[in-house]
């Protein structure tokens, strides 16, 4: 029964969340307190004015039904806590998909505030206020004026951090638009909120996308791109640049995924051309096998010789695709975690899985075409990509919509170069 229900929630639809307040008792003491929801991530606030629950999703869009059990950057005490406070009146509002907490007290107001499609939180009072921040991971400080970070410290500060992995795992980072006073000690830090200014907290992957769409990568001591990283960045460049052109998040993929595959041309090329003629040769192959089946050296010596004849390199085919797959798996990586807050045609938002499923069917099926193909008429290599493909839309039916649409369009790229290239090869002789 168990094994059902996860095959059902795994196939179930994925919609974009509306962004709204729900009350719920999410640490199980009997208050209930007042939860944001988000497609990234849900906070818990208690009457304190405190954030005690800072929830960050694994699979976006989904709603959390057990927040005992959902990862929780909390570590043993409230993530944000302002010290001192008494609020008497709270508040709870969403402004164009925007929430807003805001607690009201003797001294002046509280805000929380949580932008559309973002992990950042911005915390600003009227009055001057203390936070206290904690949370789980190796916490860390950047004095102003420091270049590298420290694992303690007090005065005007960068930011203090707290990440559970080096590069990996999740990460809460508080920093505002100019030094804060502030200090760190031990993984307790503490930060003093002047009127008029905003603290921004961060709480989400640590990870190099999000570092940059949340504006912390100009912050040292964070995150440190290596050459992958660089690579990614340069691809996050086109895909933006082709947004602030079109205004259209699905154009913008459509013009990363046309000059992916341009760079990559000559290499498909070669792969798709040695697939070709290796598949061409198949009827001959068989002969050999036939003839030979009893003897494998000769049948081996016999098969190299076809392939000088034929100038055919069987192995050409494979460094293509090995120096394809890192690129592949960066775009996937780019795409997979930006956050894009915007649908195409019948899809609500690129961030999430197509909840009709259109784009995963046009993936198979456009993959099929290509494996047939280059399979030319060859039925066992049919039988196997069918095979595959039923494996696999097991996983693409929960990939963003963003990344199954740029696998489709260099699909379609592909088979047009596929189809070029078996035009232009000649038939085997007998």
């Amino acid at each position: 029964m168990r094994k059902l229900l996860a095959l059902f929630l795994l196939l179930s639809p994925v919609w974009a969340l509306e962004a709204a307040f729900k009350d719920m008792d999410v640490n199980g003491d009997g208050t209930p307190e007042k939860v944001a929801v988000t497609n990234l991530m849900d906070l818990a606030f208690d009457p304190k004015g405190q954030i005690v629950g800072w929830y960050v999703k694994t699979y976006k869009g989904t709603a959390i039904g057990d927040y005992t059990r959902a990862p929780n950057l909390a570590d043993g005490a409230p993530v944000v806590a302002p010290e001192g406070f008494a609020p008497e009146r709270a508040e709870f509002l969403v402004e164009d998909g925007r929430l807003l907490a805001r607690f009201q007290g003797p001294e002046g107001t509280l805000t929380y505030r949580l932008a559309k499609g973002r992990y950042t939180l911005e915390v600003e009072a009227d009055f001057p206020l203390t936070l206290k921040l904690k949370a789980q991971g190796q916490p860390k400080v950047l004095p102003e004026g420091a270049k590298d970070p420290a694992p303690s410290g007090e005065g005007l500060l960068r930011y203090l951090a707290w990440q559970t992995r080096p590069k990996a795992g999740y990460a809460l980072v508080a920093f505002a638009e100019g030094p804060v006073a502030g200090k760190l000690v031990g993984k307790e830090g503490e930060v003093r909120l002047e009127p008029g200014k905003a603290l921004k907290v961060y709480g989400g992957q640590n990870e190099l996308v999000r570092y940059h769409v949340e504006g912390l990568l100009s912050l040292p001591g964070l995150f440190s791109p290596n050459i992958w990283g660089q690579l990614s960045l340069g691809l996050l460049w086109l895909m933006e640049t082709a947004f602030r052109y079109t205004g259209s998040w699905g154009l913008a993929i459509l013009f990363l995924t046309l000059v992916v595959r341009l760079l990559l041309w000559p290499l498909m090329h070669q792969q798709f051309k040695s697939m070709a003629e290796i598949q061409r040769l198949q009827p001959l192959i068989q002969k050999i096998n036939e003839k030979y089946k009893d003897d494998p050296n000769k049948r081996a010596e016999a098969t190299m010789k076809l392939y000088q004849e034929h100038k055919v390199n069987p192995a050409a085919g494979c460094l293509p695709l090995f120096i394809q797959m890192p690129i592949l798996f960066i775009l996937w990586k780019v795409i997979a975690n930006y956050e894009f807050g915007q649908g195409l045609l019948w899809i609500p938002d690129l961030a999430l899985p197509d909840p009709f499923y259109i784009l995963p069917a046009l993936y198979v099926a456009t993959t099929f075409l290509s494996t047939w193909l280059s399979a030319h008429g060859n039925k066992d290599l049919i039988r196997q990509s069918l095979f595959m493909n039923l494996i696999f839309i097991f996983l693409v039916l929960q990939f963003p919509s963003g990344v199954t649409l740029y696998w489709v369009l260099s699909n379609l790229i592909g088979l047009g170069q596929q189809w070029l290239i078996n035009r232009s090869l000649k038939p085997v002789a007998a």
